[in-house]
């Protein structure tokens, strides 16, 4: 990346720029308002048990299928948004007004089945920043601001939403989740790109034919693919299994609320890493600033687990979220490098990826608590992670310019632009 940096300011100045960063806002707050609702509305009728059965069966959804949801996306274009984000605003508001009403089993049942049919629109963002900035240190520095904002928004969410349900029942919360993804589409179409900017895709997408051999190999099974979505896993790996180990190592300590200002530490560090990030224009190739920023992740998840019970601490976690924000950064980035033929369900590997990470972490550390220290699991937890990042080792080298122009002719994600 050759091409000077024009600044974070100049690019938030950037016409339709403000309005694609509302639309990521919107969404990411409605995904962290509906897990904490569903368990404060459950809890009072059915108990914890069912809480926590409730927001596995809804996470666990949407992340599965995420790719699946992207897929879609790229093959049949913005349509599928205004499906998904209707239907998913009904099967949200019917669990809402179930809870209380009736057999736990329902409102479990609604909120499982809205999980698929959520529109992938944090992934079409991610696709669309390429069409809005061509300029390649533009895109990877509103990959980074879009990164930090994210962040910021689930670093502040549960503030939110503790403050709404003071005022609102928990049911209500949860109605207001599943209806923010209509905002987003708002946003959407007023943030999307000029046609005249946006790739030609009327060919490729009215032949079927040309795009079905593209179709039969799933993301995850490619080379490209796994080597992208593996190291993001590790991450997801690392902060799940944190989420679990902090406050016990703080709990062995007596003074367990002091495990929130840590993990507040490592979204900090996360923030701080994404702008650093971003700010710099990088010559070397993508490949390996990902599979430095990897190195970087065990490493310092690594020191995490040998300092969890001293002072160090309060220095390590932070240390070990630097690399979380430009993890993500530089997997969107190879995305648009790689894989711009299926670019909105590669994006959404990446969320399902990290998900899917963080969900095997934190289960994995809870079950091994009983056994062992904070200290053994983290550090292999770091170990484990370690090979997720060296499946960066073998990421393919990009394609030439030309030919991955031609990728892009073929592109349909363009037709976003008729959103």
């Amino acid at each position: 990346m050759t091409s000077s940096a024009r600044g974070y300011v100049a690019i938030v100045r950037t016409p339709r720029i403000p309005a694609n960063l509302l639309a990521g806002v919107a969404v990411r707050l409605g995904c962290g308002i509906i897990p904490f609702s569903t368990v404060v509305a459950f809890a009072d009728p059915y108990g914890f048990t069912y809480s926590g059965l409730a927001t596995a069966g809804f996470m666990l959804s949407m992340s599965l299928l995420g790719p699946w949801r992207g897929r879609m996306f790229d093959r049949y274009g913005p349509r599928t948004l205004t499906a998904g984000a209707l239907a998913y605003a009904l099967l949200i508001t019917a669990a809402a007004l179930s809870v209380g009403q009736a057999t736990p089993w329902l409102p479990i049942a609604l909120l499982t089945a809205a999980g698929p049919v959520m529109p992938p629109i944090n992934a079409t963002l991610r696709t669309r920043w390429s069409r809005l900035l061509p300029d390649k240190q533009d895109l990877q520095q509103v990959h980074a601001l879009d990164s930090i904002v994210e962040e910021i928004t689930f670093l502040f969410s549960p503030i939110l939403i503790t403050a709404a349900l003071s005022v609102v029942p928990a049911r209500a919360c949860i109605m207001l989740g599943g209806v923010i993804p209509l905002l987003s589409l708002v946003l959407l179409h007023l943030g999307r790109p000029d046609p005249a900017s946006s790739p030609t895709t009327t060919t490729a997408n009215a032949n079927p034919a040309t795009r079905r051999p593209q179709r039969t190999t799933s993301l995850i099974r490619t080379t490209a693919g796994l080597g992208i979505v593996a190291p993001i896993a590790a991450l997801g790996l690392v902060g799940g299994s944190l989420g679990v180990l902090l406050p016990a190592a703080e709990a062995d300590a007596g003074h367990i609320s002091s495990a929130g200002y840590l993990l507040a530490g490592f979204s900090l560090g996360g923030v701080v890493g994404g702008y650093l990030y971003g700010k710099r224009t990088w010559t070397s190739p993508l490949r390996h600033h990902y599979v430095v920023a990897g190195i970087v992740l065990t490493a310092t998840a690594a020191v995490v687990g040998a300092s969890i019970h001293t002072p160090l601490r309060w220095l390590a976690v932070p240390a070990a979220g630097l690399a979380m924000t430009p993890l993500f950064v530089i997997a969107y980035l190879l995305v648009d490098q790689l894989l711009s033929h299926r670019q909105t369900e590669a994006n959404s590997w990446i969320n399902s990826g990290y998900n899917f990470g963080s969900v095997g972490g934190a289960a994995g550390a809870g079950a091994l608590l009983s056994h062992t220290s904070p200290t053994i699991i983290t550090l292999g937890v770091a170990a484990v992670s370690l090979l997720g990042v060296a499946c960066a080792l073998r990421l393919p080298h990009p394609p030439p310019s030309a030919s991955r122009m031609a990728v892009q002719q073929r592109d349909e994600i363009g037709a976003e632009s008729d959103a």
